[in-house]
């Protein structure tokens, strides 16, 4: 007795009130032209009960496209770490998420936008040295390079090495960082029991 009617706001409240006075399911059923089913689901939903499940449903189905490169390489990373279960994995990696993703922290930032200035005003200062000797040389005059243009080459030169230390430094900190937390997502999630 399979129908596929939908049951009007008026008719769930009749049911409600009659299966109250004792009227059975099989009889509404009947008289509303609907399964027995129907009407202890509507029951349930007044209660403000969900009719049982085997399993509990997750809020949420996601779903995306991967190229085959892609795929390939979450599956290799997975492998590595002796992972199989690919969706608790992903829960796993998304509920991470917030840590994993967060803005840059606003010292490292300041830092940054630091050696950023300090790159343009002493490059300013290389790049007005560069157009100078070649001025020079477009004008058959002798090369004007004095002391002070090669202190300021070798602070510029220097201040680079310095900055490219310490960003990598940053840099690999960040990684460890970010290791350690997919680590701790991840964590337990080895088939064999090996560390990851």
């Amino acid at each position: 007795m399979r129908h596929h009617r939908k049951l009007t706001d008026e008719e769930r409240r009749q049911i409600i009130e009659a299966r109250a006075q004792g009227t059975s399911a099989a009889v509404l059923a009947r008289r509303f032209g609907v399964s027995p089913r129907t009407i202890y689901n509507t029951l349930s939903k007044a209660k403000g009960t969900r009719p049982a499940r085997t399993r509990p449903a997750r809020t949420r189905t996601i779903s995306t496209r991967l190229s085959a490169r892609e795929l390939a390489g979450l599956q290799a990373a997975l492998a590595r770490r002796s992972i199989t279960d690919h969706p608790a994995a992903l829960r796993r990696l998304m509920g991470a998420a917030d840590i994993l993703l967060r803005p840059v922290d606003p010292v490292v930032l300041d830092h940054l936008q630091a050696w950023g200035a300090q790159v343009a005003n002493e490059g300013a200062a290389v790049n007005h040295i560069a157009r100078k000797l070649n001025e020079a040389k477009l004008r058959g005059r002798p090369i004007p390079f004095t002391d002070d243009d090669m202190t300021t080459i070798r602070t510029f030169a220097g201040g680079l090495f310095e900055f490219a230390e310490e960003f990598c430094i940053l840099w690999e900190e960040l990684l460890a960082a970010m290791a350690c937390e997919v680590d701790k997502a991840l964590a337990g999630l080895a088939t064999t029991g090996s560390d990851p």
